[in-house]
């Protein structure tokens, strides 16, 4: 079992507190014994007002509240107990008649978990009550987790950004100021020490480009909030992704043929953010081409959504593979020995980027099939440029 579950196996076993609220002394009395033979714990309150002061004393783990009591009644109850933060989230199951469907329904708006009509019916009662209490234990639990989770999410996005940031700052610093001294000590120094120079400079500006993925990945994943939507020209972003990347292709000969769009097609997005995107998929895609190998580019308007899709002739990924890689810091190959380096990176910055635009990155691939990669950003971000 996982530790998730061992944590609401225990607490399902554990003695219940149960707080009873009903102005029947003969159902308050059925009810206490009911739940002592279960093992739990009973206290009773016969109007809402002793309920109230109760629950500001005690926390509870089950209520049960009689909807009909005269002064405050079981709705204001409910009310209130919302309203506590130690019983926000307490599972309560309201008791009312069986031919008054409103207060049911006014329950369940104000929070009721459940609710049981009369004439009870006892033995059924006890089973109901223990699986209404269960079922708070474990959304109590969820929301607990996905609140830690939440909170981890947050932490790490800020780590990132100041790491980013404190890394940034002096990784340009040593860039510059290498390239000047392996400049003015050129001719100078011995081979050798020119080399460790230039290895210098290179990790460095490797590092660099690792930093500056985690300050995009971290930026695309911080929501829609932070884009800077305006019309941009499809074709304009086709060029510009693939500009810089051209003497790579040709360095590692491979060939880039992009297709240009329709005349005037426009997209509204953050160009600067999926102009990245672009980035990435196509240094992918030269990344993992043989030498000989073809990236294609191109971009088309799908009824008013735009697809920008990115294809490579290379070795292609299976299915489980192609899943991972879509997770950051995964690469097909992170073994020391891989032939790519970086942080696997490329397609979580691209699939962030696309889903912060409300949009999707669908992959297509196969083991020695190469891969196809589509931005598809969703309907009403393209247009003709006279339609803007």
């Amino acid at each position: 079992m996982t530790s998730f579950e061992d944590a609401i196996g225990a607490a399902a076993a554990a003695r219940r507190r149960i707080l009873v609220v009903d102005d029947d002394p003969l159902v308050r009395e059925v009810m206490i014994a009911l739940f002592a033979d279960a093992g739990h714990a009973v206290t009773c309150a016969e109007n809402g007002e002793d309920a109230c002061k109760i629950a500001a004393r005690q926390e509870f783990d089950l209520a049960v509240i009689d909807l009909g009591m005269p002064g405050l009644d079981g709705f204001g109850l409910l009310k209130y107990l919302r309203l506590d933060p130690k019983s926000a989230d307490l599972p309560v199951i309201v008791v009312t008649s069986a031919d008054d469907p409103q207060s049911i329904e006014h329950a369940y708006k104000l929070g009721a978990s459940s609710f049981v009509t009369k004439p009870i019916n006892w033995p059924l009662f006890i089973h109901h009550a223990q699986f209404v209490a269960r079922n708070g234990e474990i959304e109590r639990e969820l929301r607990r987790t996905r609140t830690e989770a939440v909170a981890l999410v947050k932490m790490k996005n800020s780590l990132f950004r100041v790491m980013s940031h404190e890394l940034k700052t002096p990784l340009t610093a040593l860039i510059g100021l290498t390239g000047v001294l392996a400049g003015a000590l050129k001719g100078r120094i011995e081979d050798i020490e020119s080399e460790h120079l230039e290895h210098i400079v290179d990790a460095a500006q490797r590092l660099n480009g690792m930093v500056t993925d985690i300050i995009l990945l971290s930026k695309a994943m911080a929501g829609p909030g932070r884009l800077a939507i305006a019309a941009t020209d499809a074709d304009a972003l086709l060029d510009d992704g693939i500009v810089g990347l051209k003497f790579k292709a040709k360095q590692r000969s491979v060939q880039i043929n992009a297709r240009p769009p329709a005349p005037g097609l426009l997209v509204d997005c953050d160009a600067q953010l999926l102009r990245q995107a672009i980035k990435k998929l196509v240094d992918n895609a030269i990344k993992f081409s043989p030498a000989g190998g073809t990236v294609e580019i191109w971009a088309e308007d799908n009824g008013g959504s735009l697809a920008i899709s990115v294809r490579d002739n290379g070795p292609g990924l299976s299915p489980a593979r192609l899943e991972q890689c879509l997770m950051p810091f995964v690469q097909d190959d992170m073994s020391y020995g891989r032939p790519a380096e970086g942080l696997g990176l490329g397609l979580p910055i691209a699939k962030a980027i696309c889903e912060a635009h409300g949009g999707a990155l669908i992959c297509r691939s196969a083991p020695g099939e190469g891969m196809t990669v589509t931005i598809r950003l969703p309907v009403g971000a393209a247009r003709a440029m006279d339609a803007a």
